[in-house]
């Protein structure tokens, strides 16, 4: 029968795309959460978008691990740095905040920072309103 070649040829097709959407995918998530240090969370903004904070004040990595544990949304950010992932930035792990309120200039998306990159680099201090959609920690 010539429907087996077909339907072995079409199973083939689909494994291969399904893998390439896999690896497309961990390849994403991994350029986007880049971190440096053994103790990171994985950002969630309002778009959808990810970026990883490696925050090094401990108040500041319980609140974002409570955050995790609670679903909260809130405003986490820093200074902006330039940084080889796949925004180009991070918010520099010694000033990462977390606050309900911030002032109305300093907030943004990842997206918005890394396509005005130079504007933030120049501002300082950049809020994504945010979810903590994962911990990692020692």
């Amino acid at each position: 029968m010539k429907t087996k070649p077909v339907l072995a040829a079409l199973l083939l097709v689909v494994v291969v795309a399904a893998t390439i959407v896999l690896v497309w995918t961990h390849l994403e998530y991994s350029s986007a959460t880049r971190h440096d240090t053994d103790r990171w969370a994985v950002l969630q903004d309002v778009e959808g978008t990810l970026l990883a904070v490696e925050p090094t004040r401990d108040a500041v990595w319980h609140q974002l691990v409570a955050l995790h544990a609670n679903g909260s949304r809130m405003w986490v950010g820093g200074v902006v740095q330039r940084y080889a992932n796949k925004w180009g930035f991070r918010f520099t792990p010694e000033t990462i905040l977390v606050a309900q309120v911030t002032i109305e200039g300093a907030q943004a998306t990842i997206r918005y920072i890394s396509e005005n990159l130079e504007y933030w680099l120049t501002f300082g201090v950049a809020y994504v309103g945010a979810i903590v959609l994962d911990v990692h920690g020692p």
